[in-house]
């Protein structure tokens, strides 16, 4: 298993105890002496927590270690509800998806240049393409640089 993947996984399962705990990430991460920006990067997966943060985790959870590594309910229920959604597609036919996040700043990027609008949630970056016509987001280009494209039609997310 890649290490971004495991890291995904554990950030959706850190987020779900979290969530079945009923506090929020800024008072999770003030009771236990993390900084909201770091529990954040934990649960979107682009943190590499070390074995001490991993020990403090589980036990401000109140759980195991191991428990951070078992599956989320929410990893499966991500993947499903992925597959079931409407997403803007291109005249080129590639389409607004998940893998879009920017490298570096770890967001969804939408909206013209003059408007352009930042997400750390796919699904509220697609959520803003919604209210946009023709809805527009940023992608890679063939060298690599972030390019605008411009949305023709609305389709099925493919699998």
């Amino acid at each position: 298993m890649a290490t971004v993947q495991l890291q995904v996984l554990f950030g959706l399962r850190v987020r779900e105890l979290r969530e079945a705990a009923g506090i929020s990430q800024e008072a999770f991460a003030n009771k236990h002496g993390f900084a909201r920006s770091y529990m954040s990067k934990i649960e979107r997966g682009k943190a590499n927590v070390a074995l001490d943060g991993i020990s403090r985790l589980a036990e401000a959870l109140g759980v195991e270690p191991k428990v951070l590594f078992e599956a989320s309910s929410r990893a499966g229920l991500a993947t499903q509800r992925e597959r079931q959604v409407q997403v803007p597609f291109a005249a080129d036919g590639t389409f607004f998806n998940p893998s879009l996040r920017q490298r570096t700043a770890g967001t969804f990027a939408v909206g013209p240049k003059d408007d352009r609008r930042t997400f750390d949630d796919f699904e509220d970056a697609l959520a803003f393409l919604k209210t946009m016509d023709p809805p527009k987001w940023w992608r890679p280009n063939s060298k690599g640089h972030q390019g605008l494209v411009r949305g023709v039609r609305w389709g099925l997310l493919p699998d």
